[in-house]
């Protein structure tokens, strides 16, 4: 582990295959140059449906917070400038070096494709092929590289061919299909809908655009151009025939993978180092499609991952039942284990903040985490699997590891969010596999998991909250000890055995202390009273507040002279706890009791009945002055 460096990889994945193709370019570069293991760390907030699950949960990058790294890649899809400068900052103060891709940071190196070039032939092959004159923009958001290169890109080609630079024409969207739905109606608003052609920087504002203007009956290409800086199986999945750039990640990735072995060692680089951009024309932009050979394996490749994609959810839901009604935390292990397994997950740790751990068990020293800490100093694997390890379940370990293995040359680990609404409970992480589980499936997988840990932790609070109520039940407020409702339910371990005793302990003068002194201090003598009698009697005894200033014992022991010296042993403690509290009235109690044999066996009722009269034949006699025992 000392020679090895450790390589973090950030990513928000809000583009899954652009993820990929830098982390798997990052693993390939980094293993050839050897020694180092590869940490992909992601919020994983991917295209679903309509919705962009918001870039996923920030929180998870709180793990740089525990952990060391020997450099960082910050690469793909980041869309918040907030987040990445939040990241960075950490990194800083950590004094671990980090380069940048496709995105940018105040004094911090990056990496970039070159868009303005690419943006600028794209224009021109708008105005030049088609005769486009009023064409839309649409960024995303003013400070990432690519939508500040492409916006002036877009002016400088305007201008260039003297055309009318409208502002209203320049649209900031959200990255989602969801926000390109709307761009339709924000056309309408803004009297642009008469464009020519729409050039939109990510796939899937074009993707939502597309869908709405076939919603409305405008053809594309026919009566609308649209164009999209980004090409991914996102786009392909919609409309294969979009016009798309490839952005190369994988080089950009490679490259930042030598300049940050150079950072590490303590070498200047530039600030800025471009790699430039390739153009594909599609059929969207009103031409053949220059990409159709490669789109045609793309196709054949996503029919297959369909065809696995719908056996892993098939898989998925086979367990999403069990998952939902695990009633422990071994149970909720197994079923993620076998549920893994089944969709080809073979290496993997369900990793869970140790201090949530203890909230979902309902550790009674529980004591939440501080405002603004997302991990305590140690996680727990409640199931994994690793060739070099095997199985292992419920496995404790400190948080700078952040997995539960030790890293060797070359591995890769990849870390997503385990989130349930706004609760981060941990993450899974996958060794040396880049996420078996289909892209989108993940999410359900993810889904399935979150929920079940969230319905075990609601469990074990109702759980706890029965257990208290039904201890509230049971309990007598004043004394401490159980009321009569406890001999219904705990009884029947000492009668079902036929051999037991009962004794009916009755306090003498309480009315004459009620009388002279108030019933404060006769509720006093009570409770003191009900003290001695739980600390001279067995743990396993049963002690009970039978009513009033009456109390009655179930026990095992069957020997009259333990009744004997308990009784005398009691009424000791009584008289030494009047002469140490300075107690104006004299304390102590009558006992009788009944034994029940395996030869003679009694019933409860039996037993009480005889144990009472014994109580108050032994009363009788001490009020006269008797000593005698029962």
């Amino acid at each position: 582990m000392e020679n090895l460096k450790r390589i973090a990889l950030i990513t928000s994945a809000s583009n899954f295959e652009r993820q990929k193709n830098i982390a798997t370019s990052m693993h390939k570069t980094l293993k050839s140059m050897g020694g180092y293991v590869l940490y992909v760390i992601s919020n994983f907030g991917i295209f679903l449906d309509d919705e962009q699950i918001s870039y996923g949960d920030t929180t998870i990058y709180d793990i740089i917070d525990y952990t060391m790294f020997d450099g960082c890649v910050i690469g793909g899809n980041i869309g918040s400038h907030t987040l990445l400068a939040s990241i960075a900052e950490k990194l800083r103060k950590k004094n671990i070096p980090f380069i940048t891709v496709n995105i940018q940071t105040e004094g911090a190196p990056f990496l970039a494709l070159d868009s303005y070039p690419t943006v600028c032939r794209l224009m021109e092959h708008l105005i030049e092929k088609h005769g486009c004159k009023k064409i839309n923009l649409i960024l995303t958001s003013i400070k990432e590289v690519i939508s500040m290169e492409t916006l002036t890109a877009y002016k400088d080609t305007i201008k260039k061919y003297g055309l009318p630079c409208e502002d209203d024409r320049i649209i900031y969207c959200p990255i989602s299909v969801k926000g390109g739905r709307s761009l339709y109606q924000t056309f309408c608003d803004n009297h642009i809908s008469d464009a020519d052609a729409v050039l939109c920087v990510h796939d899937a504002v074009a993707i939502g655009l597309y869908l709405e203007l076939e919603k409305q009956g405008i053809k594309v290409p026919q009566d609308l151009l649209i164009c999209t800086l980004n090409r991914s199986a996102n786009s392909v999945i919609f409309r294969p025939d979009f016009t798309g750039s490839d952005r190369r990640d994988g080089l950009l990735a490679e490259k930042a993978c030598h300049l940050l072995i150079e950072m590490i060692k303590g070498n200047k680089i530039p600030f800025e180092n471009y790699s430039s951009g390739k153009i594909y024309y599609g059929e969207s932009c009103g031409c053949d499609c220059e990409y159709l050979p490669e789109s045609g394996k793309w196709h054949q490749q996503l029919v297959l991952q369909s065809v696995e994609s719908g056996r892993q959810i098939n898989y998925i839901m086979r367990f999403n039942d069990a998952l939902e009604t695990v009633t422990s935390l071994e149970e909720l292990g197994d079923n993620i284990r076998h549920m893994l397994h089944g969709i080809q997950c073979p290496e993997f740790f369900c990793c869970i903040n140790k201090q949530d751990l203890k909230y979902i068990i309902n550790d009674p020293g529980y004591e939440p985490l501080p405002e603004g800490k997302t991990f305590d100093d140690t996680l727990v694997a409640i199931t994994g699997n690793a060739d070099r390890i095997g199985t292992l379940q419920n496995f404790a370990y400190p948080t700078e590891k952040i997995v539960p293995v030790e890293e060797q040359d070359g591995d890769i680990f990849i870390l997503y969010p385990l989130r349930h609404k706004n609760k981060l409970y941990g993450y899974m992480a996958f060794l040396n596999v880049y996420l078996p589980v289909e892209a989108y499936n993940y999410r359900i997988c993810q889904e399935s998991i979150c929920s079940s840990i969230e319905n075990l932790r609601r469990q074990m609070i109702l759980r706890s909250s029965i257990r208290e109520l039904d201890k509230l039940h049971m309990c007598d407020q004043m004394t401490g000890l159980h009321n009569r409702f406890a001999i219904n339910r705990f009884s029947a371990r000492f009668v079902d055995e036929k051999a037991y005793s009962i004794a009916m302990i009755d306090m003498d003068g309480l009315k004459k202390v009620n009388d002279n002194f108030g019933h404060l201090s006769g509720n006093h003598a009570i409770c003191i009273t009900a003290n001695v009698i739980q600390e001279c009697t067995d743990e396993e005894d049963l002690v009970v507040r039978y009513g009033g200033d009456e109390f009655q014992v179930l026990s095992h022991h069957m020997e009259p002279e333990y009744w004997e010296k308990l009784h005398t042993k009691m009424n000791k403690i009584l008289t030494q706890t009047k002469k140490q509290q300075h107690l104006p009235y004299d304390l102590g109690v009558s006992l009788g009791f009944a034994i029940s044999t395996s030869e003679q066996p009694l019933t409860y009722a039996e037993a009480c009945e005889l144990a009472d009269h014994a109580m108050y034949e032994n009363k009788s006699l001490r009020k006269k002055g008797r000593t005698e025992e029962p």
